[in-house]
């Protein structure tokens, strides 16, 4: 259990940062946090966990004010201990250097200067956005700026680091409070440390066990996945507390475990028991407690925004297009009736229509909070898709 392969984390529980030269001078501390490099040449440490989505937060204290550069790195990072080179210095690497204002990726300097200068005893923190494929860095809890953009992830970045000599630093992975948490600015970010102890993730284990095999037992191939699916899923929704056919509540679940959109309506073991884990969920009253608080999030238009583009993806699997059945169910679940006054027109004029693109789709979105409560000043020249165009001329029409 403590050694998980999950769509989203890789790794122990409990983050550690290691010597990626045996050999090297770095003293690493038995809690895996503090790194002392003691030598002359510069030297890498990197932790024990990757991660390929989502969004990851974590903070180092300067412990000295010297150079050191401070990122992620792929597992093909190029380990080179000498006086020169480090995390940044190449392709597969990408960091921040407050001792000379330099963000470093490919062994450029980004164009120039980029945060401010550190000094010893200041607190970097950085924030890797898998999604958006940027990595953005602060210092002392306020925003030095996007530093990369167009981050390939590859296989997983770890957090990475490369030490001058004499210089020396603290990592906080989240097992303990961060001293400038930013879940105002990332409400979805991630700690990489996980709280579950041995025995909750046991516990979690457990409830993915239990669910699938319900969900096995009643199926009718006599199929084996290692899913939780058909009844299985059926029971867990019941036992969170969805229960009502309108109650988005499992869509939730599934978009803040961040399920793929392969199948849906499945949950695979990575994707429960790692998603749960990094929620710091083993038991149900937790899970029903973090689904109030995802659901009260959801009332942040930026948030539901987010949710609502999910959703779409999640549904849709392999195809294009959403049918337009589904659709307007799921809008119904969404309560967009109750977002946007023209909502019961725009289904009216759907009537007869058998699909949606995801443009559309997303676009619809745009539409309505552009246009909150009327169409009276709508802009015949605005790129929207034909679908739109035409609802507008279908209320223009109706008048």
């Amino acid at each position: 259990i403590r050694q998980r392969d999950i769509m989203q984390r890789e790794g122990p529980a409990q983050v550690q940062m290691v010597k990626l030269d045996a050999k090297g001078s770095t003293k690493v501390s038995k809690d895996g946090f503090e790194c002392d490099n003691g030598g002359n040449n510069f030297e890498t440490v990197r932790a024990n966990v990757r991660v390929r989505s989502g969004k990851w937060y974590y903070e180092v204290k300067l412990l000295t004010y010297g150079k050191m550069q401070i990122g992620w790195c792929t597992d093909k990072y190029s380990i080179q201990s000498n006086a020169y080179t480090g995390v940044g210095n190449d392709t597969e690497s990408w960091s921040f250097d407050g001792s000379c204002q330099k963000a470093w990726h490919g062994g450029t300097n980004n164009d120039g200067r980029y945060g401010e200068y550190w000094s010893n005893g200041d607190i970097i923190g950085t924030v890797l956005d898998i999604d958006a494929k940027t990595i953005s860095f602060y210092r002392n809890g306020k925003d030095m700026g996007v530093a990369f953009s167009n981050v390939t992830v590859g296989d997983g970045l770890y957090p990475a680091a490369s030490l001058q000599k004499k210089q020396k630093c603290a990592f906080n992975f989240g097992k303990d409070a961060f001293k400038y948490p930013i879940t105002e600015i990332f409400p979805d970010v991630h700690a990489l440390h996980i709280s579950l102890t041995d025995g909750q993730l046991k516990d979690l284990e457990k409830l993915y066990e239990k669910y699938k095999s319900v969900g096995v037992s009643l199926s009718e191939s006599g199929e084996t996945e290692d899913v939780i699916k058909g009844q299985g899923l059926l029971e867990f929704s019941q036992d969170m507390g969805v229960t009502e056919d309108k109650d988005a509540g499992l869509l939730i679940v599934s978009w803040k475990l961040n399920v793929a959109h392969e199948k849906c309506w499945e949950f695979t073991r990575a994707e429960f028991v790692g998603g749960w884990s990094i929620h710091g969920c083993s038991n149900l009253p937790a899970m029903k407690k973090k689904l109030a608080s995802w659901r009260e999030e959801l009332k942040q238009n930026s948030k539901f925004k987010q949710f609502y583009y999910y959703v779409f993806d999640y549904l849709r699997e392999d195809k294009k297009i959403l049918g337009m059945e589904e659709a307007t169910t799921v809008w119904d679940m969404l309560g967009m009736n109750e977002r946007w006054p023209l909502f019961g027109k725009w289904l009216a004029y759907l009537s007869g229509k058998k699909a949606i693109s995801r443009d559309t789709w997303r676009l619809f979105y745009n539409f309505i909070e552009q246009y909150p409560k009327d169409i009276s000043n709508y802009d015949t020249d605005g790129c929207w898709p034909s679908m739109i165009d035409e609802f507008v001329e279908y209320l223009q029409n109706a008048k």
